[in-house]
């Protein structure tokens, strides 16, 4: 037990030694980076939605 309390401490030291070495990025950085996710998700969904009403309304009529 002691031998396991022991590694998880040096785990956690480590771990706080990596999370000093990140270059994290700015608040406009975050902004600009997140938007552009924002926006392909958006683009993305609106071409998903006409395929799916596209290839809803061929098979609807394949289908009558």
């Amino acid at each position: 037990m002691n031998e396991w309390v022991g590694r998880a401490r040096q785990f956690i030291k480590e771990v706080v030694i990596e999370f000093k070495k990140v270059t994290w990025p700015t608040r406009k950085e975050t902004i600009a980076h997140t938007s552009m996710v924002l926006i392909a998700v958006i683009i993305v969904a609106l071409f998903l939605g006409v395929v799916d009403a596209g290839l809803q309304r061929f098979i609807g009529n394949i289908l009558r």
